[in-house]
């Protein structure tokens, strides 16, 4: 994904993994992309980076592999917390999961991190309406509305069991209304 981001004109992006193994199979592969940078560390504790120092986060499965392991909760809290904490506020962190509300938002939705949640729901590839689906073609690329606990609504119809829940998560300033796009340079890609 961080490759194509830099297709895409993205630059200084910092990848991280806990396995030094995959972060030295990445820095081989990609080395002559300057615009990627790879270092093995523990997403529970990112203490090399500094606080307010990021403008995006993206996570693609790094939340799901905790919330399968020892101390679930625990881990998904340390994470959730380096995150809120090396983010510059109105930075976004992005969650790509197959977790639906009801197994993130308990812990995403904290009011420790400071966070204004919106949810997207995306089909798998090749996904087919069934037949008298009242949704839009074009809701997939709009906030899904949730209740005030940032649950789906009791009458939601999930038309694709196998979709995306993607998080949209952008933090809050002390002092700020949250502007409609913050400027997005650097990345860690977790």
């Amino acid at each position: 994904m961080s490759e194509d981001m830099v297709k895409d004109g993205y630059e200084n992006i910092m990848n991280v993994d806990i396995s030094c193994v995959a972060i030295e199979m990445m820095r081989q592969k990609y080395e002559h992309i300057p615009q990627l940078k790879y270092l093995q560390m523990d997403v529970r504790d990112m203490g090399f980076f500094m606080d307010d120092s990021f403008d995006s986060v993206i996570d693609k499965g790094t939340l799901d592999s905790l919330m399968c392991g020892l101390n679930a909760p625990l881990s998904a809290s340390q994470m959730l917390g380096e995150v809120s904490r090396i983010l510059k506020p109105g930075g976004i962190y992005m969650l790509i999961t197959y977790g639906d509300p009801n197994a993130r938002m308990p812990h995403i939705n904290r009011p420790v991190y400071n966070w204004k949640i919106d949810l997207y729901i995306i089909p798998r590839p090749g996904f087919q309406r069934p037949d008298g689906s009242s949704s839009s073609p074009n809701s997939y690329m709009s906030p899904v509305p949730t209740t005030e606990k940032g649950l789906l609504p009791p009458d939601y119809v999930l038309e694709d069991p196998d979709s995306h829940f993607i998080y949209i998560c952008t933090k809050r300033s002390e002092n700020s209304d949250l502007g409609d796009s913050p400027a997005i340079s650097m990345t860690v890609d977790i």
